[in-house]
C-alpha cells in the first residue's frame, strides 16, 4: 500500500509539534486526522475528543466513519511547574491524566472499535525529562517517567498483533515556547551542553515521528528517541 493511501491519527495536531508532524505527514502524501481537546476544528478531519475520564473511553462517532488507521501518534500533553514544596494533589492528577492515563484510554477504546490496522505503528511524544531531572517540574517529569513503563508494556503486549510502539523524546526544541519559558542564560547553557551549539528543532522530531509512524519502520519497537542533539547523553563538561 502507497503513502498516499495512508491515515494517521494525530492526538493534539494544534501545538507546536503536532502541527509540524501534521505538516511532514501530509507532505509525505498521507490522510491526517486530528483529535484535539478543545473546539472542532473547521476541518472535516478535526475530531474533538476529550480528556474525561468517564468520556475517553469512547470513540467519537466522527472517526468511526474514517475506518481503520495505519498508524497513530499521541503528542498532546500539558506541563506544570512545581516542586515538593508546592505540590498540589489535585493539579498532580490532572497532568497525570492528559500525559499517561488518556492514551491508555483512547488507545483501549481504539482496538475496541477496531481502528488500527494490523500491523499499525504507535508513537508517544515523551520528554527527556522522562530520564533526567530539571528543577521544579516534578509532576510533569513523574508522568513522563511513566510513559516509559507504557511504551514498553505496550509494545510487549501489542507485538502479537504486529504493532509497533516508541516513543520520541523533544528536548528543548529552537520554538517561540521555549525561548518564552527560558531565560537567554538557559538557552544559551543548553546550547554550549554539546559542540553543535544550537537547538534541535520541531522539524526534527516530526522526521522521527514520521519514520516510526510509516512503512519505513518494520524493526523498531519499545525504542526511545532523543531529539536533544545529544544533550542527555554527550555533554561538554
Amino acid at each position: 500500500m502507497s503513502d498516499c493511501q495512508r491515515k494517521l491519527l494525530l492526538f493534539g495536531g494544534s501545538g507546536q509539534i503536532g502541527q509540524s508532524i501534521d505538516q511532514k505527514f501530509k507532505e509525505k502524501g498521507w490522510e491526517v486526522f486530528i483529535v484535539s481537546r478543545g473546539e472542532r476544528g473547521n476541518s472535516v478531519l478535526d475530531v474533538q475528543w476529550e480528556i474525561d475520564l468517564e468520556k475517553a473511553n469512547e470513540v467519537p462517532l466522527a472517526l468511526l466513519k474514517f475506518g481503520e488507521f495505519d498508524s497513530v501518534c499521541w503528542a498532546q500533553g500539558v506541563n506544570l511547574n512545581d516542586s515538593i514544596y508546592s505540590f498540589e494533589p489535585g493539579a498532580h492528577k490532572k497532568v497525570y491524566e492528559v500525559n499517561v492515563t488518556f492514551i491508555l484510554m483512547t488507545l483501549s477504546a481504539l482496538l475496541k472499535a477496531n481502528l488500527l490496522r494490523k500491523p499499525a505503528r504507535l508513537c508517544v511524544v515523551s520528554s527527556i525529562w522522562q530520564n533526567i531531572s530539571r528543577q521544579n517540574k516534578l509532576s510533569y517529569a513523574i508522568s513522563k517517567s511513566a510513559l516509559q513503563g507504557l511504551v514498553l508494556s505496550l509494545a510487549n503486549d501489542m507485538a502479537i498483533d504486529g504493532h509497533l510502539v516508541n516513543a520520541v523524546l523533544p528536548g528543548a526544541l529552537d520554538t517561540p515556547m521555549t525561548h518564552s519559558n527560558l531565560s537567554g542564560a538557559q538557552i544559551e547553557s543548553i546550547k554550549e551542553a554539546t559542540n553543535f551549539k544550537r537547538l534541535a528543532k520541531l522539524e526534527d522530531v516530526a522526521g522521527a515521528s514520521y519514520f516510526l509512524c510509516s512503512d519505513e519502520n518494520n524493526g523498531v519497537t519499545g525504542q526511545f528517541i532523543k531529539i536533544d542533539l545529544g544533550f542527555s547523553d554527550v555533554r561538554n563538561i
